[in-house]
């Protein structure tokens, strides 16, 4: 039952996370800022989510547990692993960085998250785990080669940004997973979209130099800004915050090297995008390495799991990853 639900969250991780591209083409044509369009997203998605909590306090008195360094960790983790992430991405493209490049630089993301956890916090990653890894890089790799060629005409600085976007989600996944247990799902989700709201309202004022308007165009605003918010928000960071309660920040980590592969894949079936061979040869790459990784991950994760499970005589509570997972 575990495995099976591993499974669901990581194929909805992989498909809402990659639903964050196809919304973006959709919003290309829209003669708003991408900052602007970013924050009506993230302040409508924080928006629900308090609409959420309330009605579940009026229908089943269930109220909200308030924690405030709880709420300051989300915040903080939201500003980090949404908010960072995604600035960084939206000012390298802008900047003429390609979508390709970008991609393949923020996808690289998971060996950074690896190395941090082997060096850092004695996540011991086996032999046949960093091969997968390293062969779901090359995928990526294989992926994005034919859109290398379209890249723009980009300062040299700006390349930096898609790295420090990794580096962002890298550490706002591991605030995030060690987190106090209190915090509900949609009370974590609330905080961090909210934390991103602010940070791409910032953004957008230091673009516009006046606070974002209500977007008063046609409505292909609002449905690029509605399948953003059910799709990309909800979606997929729900499914990225279940992910690193259920998995933890490695794999979950790995999950993201599926990303590209399916983003072809939709853009082909809904945008009429053709898939070269390398992107066909690089997915198939992309997914033999992420089954290495996460057989691996899967299997060094049940003996902690079946320790879990007997009682500890002297009473001390469990690490951090222990905790996490209540």
């Amino acid at each position: 039952m575990a495995m099976l639900l591993s499974l669901v969250v990581s194929a909805g991780l992989v498909i809402c996370w990659s639903s964050g591209f196809i919304g973006t083409r959709l919003a290309s044509g829209v003669e708003l800022p991408a900052t602007t369009i970013f924050f009506w997203r993230f302040l409508l998605a924080a928006g629900i989510c308090l609409l959420l909590l309330v009605g579940r306090t009026c229908l089943f008195g269930q109220r909200a547990r308030l924690s405030l360094g709880g709420a300051g960790r989300e915040l903080a983790a939201g500003s980090l692993s949404v908010g960072g992430y995604l600035l960084g991405v939206v000012f390298a493209i802008e900047l003429g960085v390609s979508a390709g490049i970008t991609s393949l630089i923020t996808a690289l993301q998971p060996l950074l998250a690896a190395l941090v956890m082997s060096m850092m916090l004695g996540e011991r990653i086996a032999l046949l785990g960093w091969l997968g890894s390293l062969l779901a890089a090359l995928g990526v790799v294989i992926s994005v080669t034919g859109d290398m060629s379209g890249a723009g005409h980009a300062p040299v600085w700006a390349y930096a940004l898609p790295i420090l976007s990794a580096i962002s989600l890298t550490a706002g996944s591991m605030l995030s997973t060690y987190r106090p247990a209190q915090l509900g799902l949609i009370e974590r989700l609330m905080r961090q979209l909210l934390a991103a709201a602010v940070i791409f309202g910032i953004a957008s004022v230091s673009q516009t130099g006046h606070l974002p308007g209500l977007p008063r165009t046609g409505p292909g605003v609002w449905q690029a800004i509605l399948f953003l918010v059910v799709l990309s928000s909800f979606g997929g960071y729900g499914f990225f915050i279940a992910s690193l309660r259920l998995q933890g920040v490695t794999a979950t980590s790995v999950m993201f090297y599926l990303t590209p592969p399916c983003t072809m894949l939709w853009a082909a079936l809904q945008l009429g995008e053709r898939i070269s061979t390398a992107g066909w040869l690089g997915g198939a790459t992309v997914a033999i390495g992420v089954m290495l990784s996460l057989r691996v991950l899967w299997q060094s994760a049940a003996p902690s799991e079946s320790r879990r499970a007997v009682p500890k005589a002297s009473g001390r509570t469990g690490s951090g990853r222990e905790q996490a997972g209540q």
